[in-house]
């Protein structure tokens, strides 16, 4: 490279920096890695959990209630710590925590990779409310909705492209190659994060003192549009959870076949990742109720299926399927709800507050689901599908004190 060459390159890498679209392309790559990272050693630590510690089922699925609490307790404190340092450094933080927890797949001892994958969770937490709180604050009203959609598909990608990596590293390496790998995704990602920039409003409680943490977490409940929208986050996430549970095993008893259910999974993750798109697209469009409203509608039509049709690989793949994607688009959704009705200072304290209802859901959804369809196959899902209804009531009463009905 000759000595003009090196200006030329840092002018053009300045007037990057400066495009208004850059901070959306770097939060993007940032989830992108995140996922590739992330989502692969969520389903690998429980095999890692089953095969190299020898840990029953019920052992594990203790461990991983236990990481979604400390998951909803660290959703709590990164709204807190958000409003008071900020986006990125509570994202990077995240991250560190993200990194540390990949040592997991180094450890033979069940006491020192029970900790390790808690603190992995509360790392994902952290990344999470951080993420959502930067993403509200890239865009004006107009846009938020597609870049919303792109911001969940960016995880999903990176979990697409990162599983079959760590599936070959595994076979090929073993474990402890691939928990290294890991590890050098997340110091990419963290490279991403140091790359974000600051925005001036984003630290709205840069005086409070962490001893407020609480009062700080909880603010969004103090208003009607807080206890709405957590509302409407709680109700279909439980749905959600049962799915998650429930359709692997329930299409395996049907058939028999692994084939089989990864081919649910594969239709299921197509299905919704373009109709989180179209949710997207939607609320730039319309406004953020009409397509929430829609999207209940799947809920409660994909619970009455199952209710019927549980019994069946047809009426589990299409209500499976359906349920799945009406999910997937509220996730979508949910960051124009609180853009809508929610003020830009309570933004922080809001996400950690939903990203722990989701945890506190998806447990919810989980033991509920397994309680129940030892009763009736569908029974879970009547009962997920019929509480729901009461999600078209929580959105119109929301709508109505945002004042933005379409």
């Amino acid at each position: 490279m000759n000595a003009e060459a090196f200006p030329t390159l840092l002018r053009k890498w300045n007037s990057l920096k400066t495009t208004p679209w850059w901070p959306a392309v770097l939060l993007l790559l940032l989830q992108l890695t995140s996922g590739m990272q992330n989502i692969p050693q969520g389903a690998f630590f429980l095999i890692y959990m089953q095969e190299q510690l020898r840990q029953t089922p019920a052992a594990i699925s203790g461990i991983v209630a236990g990481a979604y609490l400390v998951g909803m307790a660290a959703a709590l404190l990164g709204g807190a710590l958000t409003a008071r340092l900020g986006s990125k450094w509570v994202i990077a933080g995240g991250l560190v925590f993200a990194g540390l927890c990949s040592l997991v797949f180094q450890t033979r001892s069940l006491w020192l990779a029970i900790p390790l994958w808690l603190i992995g969770s509360a790392g994902s937490a952290l990344n999470t409310v951080g993420s959502a709180s930067y993403l509200t604050r890239l865009r004006e009203r107009g846009a938020l909705g597609i870049l919303s959609a792109l911001y969940v598909l960016s995880m999903t990608a990176g979990g697409a492209l990162g599983n079959p990596i760590a599936g070959v590293l595994i076979e090929q390496r073993g474990f402890s190659t691939f928990g290294w790998t890991a590890m050098g995704i997340c110091g990419v990602a963290l490279l991403f994060a140091a790359l974000l920039s600051v925005h001036r409003q984003d630290r709205d409680a840069e005086a409070a003192s962490l001893r407020a943490f609480w009062s700080s977490a909880l603010s969004a409940t103090r208003r009607a549009q807080g206890r709405l929208v957590v509302g409407m986050r709680c109700l279909p996430t439980i749905f959600y959870g049962m799915l998650t549970v429930l359709m692997p095993l329930l299409i395996f008893d049907a058939t028999g076949s692994k084939v089989i259910v990864a081919a649910y999974g594969t239709v299921t993750l197509l299905v919704a990742s373009a109709t989180q798109l179209l949710a997207g697209r939607a609320a730039d469009r319309w406004g953020g109720r009409r397509p929430t409203l829609i999207a209940y509608a799947g809920i409660v039509l994909a619970g009455l299926g199952l209710a019927v049709s549980a019994g069946t690989l047809w009426g589990l793949f299409v209500f499976g399927v359906l349920g799945t994607a009406a999910a997937w688009s509220l996730s979508t959704l949910m960051y124009v709800w609180v853009s809508d009705g929610i003020s830009k200072p309570e933004h922080p304290s809001t996400f950690g507050l939903l990203h722990a209802v989701w945890n506190l859901s998806m447990i919810s959804g989980s033991v509920l689901g397994g309680w129940f369809v030892h009763v009736a196959p569908g029974l879970p899902f009547l009962i997920a599908g019929l509480l729901n209804l009461g999600s078209f009531v929580l959105t119109f009463a929301y709508y109505g004190t945002t004042g933005k009905s379409d």
